[in-house]
């Protein structure tokens, strides 16, 4: 019974000896070590800037990117709202032509260069004013990478209704054009000397009617009595 002890113990303390249990979770530790200190160091970073400022609709904005990995294909998206998960546009990138564009209501264009990504928003208004963030994805190579960014306060200024430069230029020009026009017509006193004879013509006129009908009012009394007495 002793020496069966002895033997086991002996068994134990040689070289290689580990309990299968103990290198079972010694496997796990180090897969999960793995799986965590990896994705660490290749960790995605985005930044933008804390504020800009859009002009007639369009507003320009930088989102920087940091990464250990040479992107080769990436997805870019912009989302509006801090919190919210309206995307405004989103565009596959494949780095060998790093330039891009999206359709819409909002149209959203522009480039991939080392570690930064440039667009130009446009088809904005007054009322899309708010915290824009934005979204970069590593596709290839792996592992997949994606992270937001700290967001950028877009201003849109509103635009006045007010007439351009070339509106003024042509409501000018038209005024001028029309003074021509009244300076070429204009002939001096002679319509205002025409119509007060006109007027002077056509008043004598209605004058002698009227005078030739109270005459012929006042006769016809006079020549009814001369015929009755003429019948007596």
């Amino acid at each position: 019974m002793s020496q069966r002890c002895f033997q086991n113990s002996v068994k134990y303390k040689e070289p290689g000896g580990i309990p299968p249990q103990l290198l079972h979770d010694t496997m796990i530790i180090t897969l999960i070590k793995i799986f965590i200190y990896i994705p660490l160091g290749l960790a995605l970073h985005v930044s933008q800037p804390y504020r800009v400022v859009g002009k007639e609709g369009e507003v320009p904005l930088r989102c920087s990117f940091s990464s250990k990995l040479k992107p080769e294909e990436m997805q870019v998206s912009l989302y509006k709202g801090l919190h919210g998960r309206e995307r405004i546009c989103s565009s596959y990138v494949n780095l060998s032509e790093p330039y891009f564009t999206s359709d819409g209501t909002v149209n959203c264009r522009g480039s991939i260069s080392s570690g930064r990504v440039d667009m130009m928003i446009a088809g904005l208004r007054g009322n899309d004013t708010d915290i824009y963030r934005c979204e970069i994805e590593i596709l290839f190579p792996p592992p997949y990478l994606r992270t937001l960014g700290n967001g950028t306060i877009v201003y849109i200024q509103e635009t006045p209704n007010c007439p351009t430069a070339s509106t003024q230029s042509q409501i000018q020009s038209q005024s001028q054009t029309s003074e021509r026009e009244a300076v070429k017509y204009d002939v001096g006193p002679l319509p205002l000397l025409y119509a007060i004879l006109i007027i002077t013509s056509c008043s004598l006129i209605l004058q002698m009617i009227a005078c030739k009908w109270r005459a012929s009012t006042a006769t016809a009394p006079m020549l009814s009595q001369k015929e009755s007495y003429m019948k007596f």
